[in-house]
């Protein structure tokens, strides 16, 4: 028996009530990954170690979505966490595997960690308290709100993230870093080079795979090259400015090498640019708000 189509009997309806023709597509590109970003920006995904997988030098949920860990189980009390204080007793939140995270893991202490994107440093902690008055006001273990929390400077230091140094820097530019470190920044300037990370991982079997490792630096490298490149597209016949959308700008090795980062072997390009600059780019992925804006704002469009 032949089942009638859907769409067919919509569109014949339409035609008899003499409503105009849809013209809605039905291929357009959507991010496979915008219902865990939309979890991981409100109240984070509970995880296992399994579940956080690195992609280069960043911190995913399952190698698919870039996104921060922090420990939501905390050992510390009200007063601890309420403080504003950058040298507060209170959990780090990290972007990168870190010594901090390898000592951890090496504890076996994995069991309440939490990844998240949101985009300020406020988190929801379980506290814990110790002092029979504060037991008596707060219980025993207790969950709070829009708790501040501030980035690891391990991470700061493993990613060189801004220039960041720990024997080079001095206290108060390490405390300064750690308290103008701004999550949804990070992200928006990493995304389209975790895109581009994950996209070589996935396309190539164990036999094809060429020079590919990205050195941990390269993250900040491509930041910098971005930054200094105005965050616009160097393709002449592009020069989009891409300042508004930060993860559609990436760093391209010309010469396939992905541990190659002299100066010369390195090219700005839009996301749109870079997907089309060889064939085997072409099955880059690039959201359509990316892909929109770029078309949009090239002023040699």
């Amino acid at each position: 028996m032949k089942l009638n189509n859907p769409f067919e009997d919509l569109a014949a309806l339409r035609k008899r009530m003499g409503v105009a023709e849809n013209k809605l597509q039905y291929d357009i590109s959507v991010d496979p990954f915008a219902a865990i970003k939309i979890n991981l920006e409100r109240e984070g995904i509970e995880v296992s170690r399994e579940d956080i997988v690195k992609v280069g030098p960043f911190l995913t949920y399952k190698g698919d979505v870039l996104a921060i860990l922090y420990i939501y189980d905390s050992f510390y009390g009200y007063e601890d966490l309420i403080t504003e204080s950058v040298d507060k007793n209170a959990p780090k939140f990290h972007f990168t595997w870190c010594k901090t995270l390898d000592r951890m893991e090496a504890k076996g202490r994995f069991q309440r960690y939490i990844l998240s994107r949101r985009k300020q440093n406020k988190f929801k902690v379980q506290a814990k308290e110790r002092e029979p008055l504060k037991v008596q006001r707060y219980g025993k273990i207790h969950v709070m709100q829009n708790v501040t929390l501030y980035s690891c400077k391990n991470c700061l230091d493993e990613l060189s993230y801004k220039g960041y140094s720990t024997r080079e820097w001095s206290p108060d530019q390490k405390r300064n870093a750690v308290r103008d470190f701004n999550i949804q920044a990070f992200i928006n300037e990493n995304e389209g080079t975790v895109d581009t990370m994950r996209f070589y991982a996935t396309q190539y079997s164990d036999n094809t795979v060429p020079l590919m490792d990205y050195t941990n630096d390269f993250p900040e490298i491509s930041r910098r090259l971005r930054e200094q490149a105005n965050w616009k597209c160097s393709n002449t016949k592009c020069r989009v400015d891409m300042t508004q959308r930060k993860e559609g700008l990436h760093v391209h090795h010309l010469n396939g090498v992905k541990n190659d980062n002299k100066l010369e072997n390195l090219a700005v390009l839009c996301a749109l640019c870079h997907k089309n600059i060889d064939e085997f780019h072409h099955r880059m992925f690039v959201s359509k708000p990316v892909e929109e804006f770029i078309l949009r704002n090239r002023p040699n469009r």
